[in-house]
């Protein structure tokens, strides 16, 4: 089976809108008007903008297609629509493949996409992030099929031993492979017993020829895409030195080719690229070109050099194209409008600076927005009144049939793979994060000393001290545990989350098991933080030396460090930047403080506000150590612990049932945590939450449309022919004055 059979993409009254508030907030004296100063509770008035307007046009396989134009003309919004990364706005009119609708989410399961701004792992090498891609995203099964079987390896070695065997009159045996076994004994006519290969072992061989397979294609890619100096450097971000932007943006263009999709979008690849570096990104795209992929890209004012290879342009102009066809035609198609392009000049920059803007932006002022109208339709009805508007339409009309096999669609690994691997990742970026495991560990000796120095050897005090400083100890203990980490967790999982989201998006691995991975890598280290406060301030504190009430104080601890995490992985969840958890975690924290049972007497408390201790989990932890330290204890042969146990009335919850209540609230938190990323999730897939897999494959595995089937009864040339063939006619005026 070919992996690259052609695709061809085809879109048809292509409109894209979104909604925008009204421009009512300003009257014409500049004052606020009366329609601007309804009550904040009424529903905004909204506008729609349209940022695609009817388009028309088709992207061919083995061919590079580069679309051009200037900021805000809907380049990048084209491309996503055409991924099916657009998850908001209203959107009309037909994309097609070969022939074949095709939705958002069908889309995706064909395209591999490159973002303008690459968001890799920080802590990842370049080696990693690419080998990440061939294990989570396997090229597909079109590509896995040229992987040699080791089944059929091991008949084609029999068969081949048996003919000079034969030749010889011998009768020796074939050394057996690992994944086969001879049976003792002579089968009929003294001949050896034919091979029995394991079904299990393979495939074991199997998969291991696919692991060598994928590790080929790494090594390749890095080759390919110049990163072999930097392949075991990490990508780095703003804040710790890496590899520079044209390796990272290669690193990113490398992670989706080892996949091997039909088809490749990218969003201005060379952006912030020098020269040389970007002319080594634009003659990368040909070669993937050249393998029969199609390749579509945004790019923000090319080079001469990168203009040349280049096969195919379309020019947007305000959500209009007024262009699209063969690169080699735009000089003429230009020159015929009346604007000739200069023997040495771009003619990328001819087209911004002449054509689109006329040369007099300066003056004329290019942020008139009813000039720029103006000016794109003349445009448009230039374009569509040319010869090259009706070869481009010929070309919708008759697309290539050819079908659509369902190992062309990207493949995605097992989640049991995903797991593994996501575990192994999540690991190996704690430890390369020392920093944030170093202060996590030492914050946690520095409080237990502190508070245990604070209260140095409680237990030799007055009996009033001794309440009042294990009360305010145990306090602070439950505070620590649980604040702290939240914090830690937030600060971790906020940088985090824009990666996750681009991972997810790019359909490197499910919610489940990035979700199942963080948890099983983050839970140690809540685990070990409280032990070591409680080893180093538990006994400085004089509490009751007993072995089991410190495990006890421990396993509170733990408890509160466990709460603390889940919370703090909803806030993150919950909020898309780090100063917005820090704004709403006083208004989650600050209640449940007051009602943790030593501000505030809850027994007496207001009655109406009192159910908030219901759900502190501060309150139950606090319970528990009071209890855990006050009940039994003795001093001068007197009980003062059951008595100020009473008179704080903190509940009739023993210690076990607190610590239960608490991992109560963590397990809460932790499904609102997974909910939460669950509903981002579903809400940043748009159209593709509609669609299963197999219903958005099931589009493209069909027949073509019905309107292309009988148009291929016909030549296929003939609409071709008639459109070039079709007398020209004069251009359109395009002055506006």
């Amino acid at each position: 089976m070919d992996a690259n059979k052609p695709l061809q993409i085809s879109f048809e009254d292509l409109t894209y809108s979104v909604k925008i508030p009204a421009k009512n907030a300003v009257g014409s004296s500049g004052h606020p008007s009366l329609r601007a100063l309804k009550s904040p509770f009424t529903k905004p008035e909204y506008n729609d903008k349209v940022i695609l307007r009817q388009l028309n046009g088709s992207f061919r396989p083995g061919r590079v297609t580069a679309i051009l134009g200037p900021s805000g003309s809907g380049k990048t919004t084209l491309l996503n629509l055409l991924a099916g990364q657009i998850s908001t706005g209203t959107t009309s009119g037909d994309i097609w493949v070969n022939g074949r609708r095709a939705s958002g989410a069908s889309m995706r399961q064909l395209a591999g996409y490159v973002n303008q701004d690459d968001v890799i792992l920080p802590t990842m090498t370049v080696e990693e992030a690419i080998e990440m891609s061939t294990i989570l995203r396997p090229p597909p099964l079109a590509s896995q099929s040229r992987v040699p079987s080791p089944m059929a390896s091991v008949v084609g070695e029999r068969e081949a031993f048996t003919e000079a065997n034969a030749a010889t009159g011998g009768d020796q045996q074939l050394p057996l492979p690992v994944t086969a076994s001879r049976p003792k004994g002579k089968a009929q006519g003294g001949r050896s017993a034919p091979l029995e290969i394991s079904a299990s072992a393979a495939a074991a061989a199997r998969k291991a020829e696919i692991k060598a397979h994928n590790r080929a294609r790494c090594s390749h890619a890095i080759s390919l895409f110049g990163l072999d100096k930097c392949r075991g450097t990490a990508v780095g971000d703003s804040s710790s030195k890496g590899i520079s932007g044209g390796e990272k943006k290669r690193t990113a263009i490398a992670m989706e080719w080892v996949t091997e999709a039909p088809v490749l979008f990218l969003d201005e690849p060379t952006s912030g690229l020098d020269a040389h570096s970007a002319l080594m990104v634009a003659r990368q795209l040909k070669d993937i070109a050249n393998a029969g992929r199609t390749v579509v890209t945004v790019l923000h004012q090319p080079s001469s050099d990168m203009f040349e290879i280049i096969d195919d342009i379309l020019i947007l102009f305000e959500g209009r194209i007024v262009y699209l066809g063969e690169r080699a035609n735009l000089v003429g198609y230009l020159e015929r409008m009346g604007y000739p392009c200069g023997m040495y000049t771009n003619p990328a920059d001819h087209v911004f600076n002449a054509v689109l803007f006329e040369g007099d932006t300066v003056t004329k002022g290019m942020g008139d927005s009813q000039r720029m109208e103006q000016r794109a339709e003349s445009l448009l009805a230039a374009w569509q009144s040319s010869p090259e508007a009706a070869t481009m339409q010929a070309l919708i009309a008759n697309p290539e049939l050819t079908a659509i096999d369902k190992t062309q669609f990207r493949q995605i690994s097992p989640p049991l793979t995903q797991l593994k691997y996501l575990i192994k990742r999540a690991g190996r970026n704690a430890v390369r994060n020392r920093l944030v495991i170093k202060v996590r560990l030492v914050q946690s000796v520095f409080f237990g000393l502190l508070i245990g120095l604070i209260f140095l050897n409680t237990d030799d005090k007055a009996v009033a001290v001794q309440r009042q400083n294990y009360s305010g100890a145990m306090f602070f203990s439950c505070v620590t545990q649980f604040l702290l980490t939240i914090l830690a967790v937030v600060n971790v999982f906020t940088g985090e989350r824009l990666v996750f989201f681009r991972e997810w998006q790019a359909a490197y691995y499910g919610l489940p098991a990035y979700f199942a991975a963080k948890n099983i890598v983050e839970l140690p280290i809540q685990i070990i933080s409280p032990i070591l406060y409680s080893a180093t301030c538990y006994w400085l504190l004089g509490f009751q030396h007993d072995g089991i009430k410190f495990l006890l104080f421990t396993v509170i601890a733990m408890s509160l460090s466990v709460c603390g995490f889940t919370c703090g992985f909803l806030l993150g969840a919950s909020f898309k930047t780090l100063s917005a958890v820090l704004a709403a975690l006083p208004a989650m924290f600050l209640p449940f403080m007051l009602f943790g049972g030593l501000l505030v007497n809850t027994g007496n408390s207001t009655v109406w506000l009192r159910w908030i201790q219901w759900i502190s989990p501060i309150k139950y932890g606090y319970s528990a150590m009071m209890k855990n330290q006050f009940s039994g204890y003795v001093v001068d042969g007197k009980p003062i612990g059951d008595e100020y146990l009473s008179e704080v009335q903190l509940g009739s919850f023993s210690i076990g049932v607190n610590i239960v209540f608490v991992l109560g609230i963590s397990l809460l938190a932790w499904v609102l945590s997974y909910a939460a990323l669950a509903y981002l999730t579903q809400k940043r897939r748009g159209d593709s939450a509609k669609y299963s897999t197999k219903k958005s494959q099931a589009e493209l595995l069909g027949p073509p449309d019905a309107r292309f089937t009988k148009v291929a009864e016909k030549p296929s040339h003939v609409a071709t022919l008639k459109a070039t063939e079709e007398p020209q006619k004069p251009m359109l005026d395009l002055s506006l004055d």
